[in-house]
């Protein structure tokens, strides 16, 4: 086991030994809970507080878990409240449309497929949950990429500038504005050679997007005629999504007027 590796099981057993009966702690607390010693304790401490995982009473020297851990806490249930309202409206688009029907959400630069309803179909597209993958390539992520906070788009054109050509990179900056003023993004044979995929956004109640909901599967069956049935089914699917999120449509029209 690395050093590296070592450090963070210990940090997490310094955060896990905090609890409901023991919310504060001092150093020789959670020395005498984790069997660190008193000075790998503290080190480790160090390094949480100045991430803002725990925060020190500087008059009585006790810890308690920090501010940024309420932060991840909130994605947390966002994110599990967002999979059991998604939940069966994926699986009605995946049975409608016989496609495997993901959800994905941004997770800094990159994106993540948090939840998976595969298709019925002998051969069709896997997308791996919590694997970290790209904004800038194919439908889910260029859709949730499209509709991130400019500091991210900047970003991640900021780092494409470099791996792309100039001409690619004003390709993905139109097809970014073009996926935002349909309301949804398409690619085919984009990202894994063979494939396509539709994606159209979920919003909350404040009419921000918080992930893309997905049908993919092999590019043979995305005929003409049924990319315009998928572009329907997952603009209806996720309409649907929103609106249980709280997402009010004429609110979203105020805000842009």
């Amino acid at each position: 086991m690395s050093e590296t590796v070592r450090s963070v099981e210990r940090a997490i057993d310094i955060l896990t030994s905090f609890t409901m009966e023991n919310p504060t702690l001092t150093v020789p607390d959670i020395s005498q809970k984790t069997g660190l010693t008193k000075s790998t304790v503290f080190r480790l401490l160090a390094s949480l507080e100045a991430k803002g995982m725990v925060e020190k009473n500087p008059y009585t020297h006790e810890y308690r878990l920090g501010i940024q851990l309420l932060s991840l806490g909130n994605v947390v249930q966002s994110s599990l409240e967002l999979i059991d309202v998604a939940k069966p409206i994926m699986k009605g688009l995946s049975e409608k449309t016989q496609e495997t029907v993901n959800i994905n959400i941004v997770h800094g630069t990159n994106r993540v497929c948090v939840d998976r309803i595969d298709g019925n179909q002998a051969l069709r597209k896997v997308s791996e949950v919590g694997k970290l993958l790209p904004l800038h390539v194919g439908a889910s992520g260029k859709l949730l990429l499209a509709f991130s906070d400019p500091e991210v788009i900047t970003h991640v054109l900021k780092e494409q500038k470099e791996l792309m050509e100039e001409s690619a990179l004003n390709r993905l900056k139109l097809e970014l504005f073009d996926i935002r003023e349909k309301g949804y993004a398409a690619s085919f044979n984009e990202r894994l050679e063979g494939t396509a995929s539709i994606s159209a956004p979920i919003r909350d109640y404040t009419g921000a997007v918080i992930a893309g909901i997905t049908i993919s599967g092999p590019l043979v069956r995305f005929t003409e005629v049924k990319v315009e049935h998928f572009i329907s089914e997952i603009l209806g699917a996720s309409g649907k999504i929103s609106r249980e999120m709280g997402f009010i449509k004429e609110k979203l029209k105020n805000k842009l007027l």
